[in-house]
């Protein structure tokens, strides 16, 4: 959604228009195409959001995530084995209790997002909260329900998608995302605090340059930084 206003005490039916049901066809060819670069290498990606759900619009990213625990080299040398070798890489942890991450952007729509540390159970029911499907059921065209940036609950239908706030409903959210109502709450709380005071800054960011790898930077912030230590020797 272009606009994050969050919404309360909302209801919604949506019908896809044929160029909505066109948009989301190019994104979902585009993102399975993404998706079996690294499902034929044996990884299991997947991919999560606007797609995922079907409530998509021109600028809608495809982010993908690989839950496992994975070498970012061995990321990197599937990239480049396809064609990929101008991308922009960035760790980031979001709190102090978050877990690292490597971001891997391959454009402005295109990501990919890979644990450095141990992936949570909490970390886990992110992707659950804004949905997420696996290749196949991408290949099968499944939809699946997921909240949006606008704490909106969108639940596909096989025309469209019905949506509603989950403020005031959030234990019926948690149950249809089979996630747990402390995520929800949480979430709800961070994206309340985000609609009042504005995007606020993370806890650790750190671009990659060109010329360095993805381990050396670990390293260089493992020396520095000992919750990141703390955090790689989980892994």
């Amino acid at each position: 959604m272009k606009g994050h206003k969050i919404l309360r005490d909302y209801f919604n039916t949506v019908t896809y228009s044929e160029n909505h049901l066109t948009l989301l066809k190019q994104k979902r060819e585009r993102s399975k195409t993404l998706l079996e670069m690294f499902a034929k290498e044996g990884l299991n990606p997947f991919l999560y959001g606007s797609i995922a759900r079907g409530d998509v619009h021109n600028d809608s990213d495809i982010d993908i995530v690989l839950i496992q625990s994975i070498a970012p080299y061995q990321i990197e040398i599937i990239l480049d084995k396809n064609g990929f070798n101008n991308y922009f890489r960035e760790i980031i942890m979001a709190t102090p209790a978050d877990t690292l991450k490597l971001y891997i952007y391959l454009n402005e729509l295109e990501s990919i997002t890979i644990p450095l540390s141990k992936f949570d159970k909490k970390s886990r029911e992110f992707y659950d909260f804004g949905g997420k499907i696996n290749i196949n059921q991408l290949k099968n065209s499944i939809r699946v329900p997921g909240i949006d940036k606008r704490l909106v609950l969108i639940q596909p239908t096989s025309d469209g998608h019905e949506e509603y706030s989950i403020i005031g409903n959030e234990n019926l959210a948690a149950k249809q995302l089979n996630v747990s109502i402390d995520l929800i709450n949480e979430r709800k709380k961070v994206l309340l605090k985000r609609e009042k005071f504005g995007k606020t800054g993370v806890f650790l960011k750190r671009s990659i340059e060109i010329y360095e790898t993805t381990e050396d930077v670990l390293k260089k912030l493992a020396n520095k930084k000992s919750i990141v230590r703390k955090k790689l020797l989980q892994r």
